[in-house]
């Protein structure tokens, strides 16, 4: 699941933001700004691989 923070930095990005205004209008570092994005971008892929994984296997699932 996805942080406030890290949900805030991607939809600042879709809006054409850079890494270095995102950061001086959320008030972090850029280095806090690429953190928190790659760690979206981490655990967004890691939600698509078992999403495949679970189509592929044809498992039966349940959203909580």
């Amino acid at each position: 699941m996805l942080t406030k923070k890290e949900k805030q930095i991607l939809e600042l990005r879709k809006k054409g933001y850079r890494q270095v205004d995102i950061a001086s209008k959320l008030r972090i570092s850029q280095p806090a700004v690429s953190s928190f994005e790659s760690n979206a971008i981490r655990k967004i892929r890691g939600a698509k691989q078992v999403m495949d994984f679970v189509k592929k296997m044809r498992l039966e699932y349940e959203e909580e």
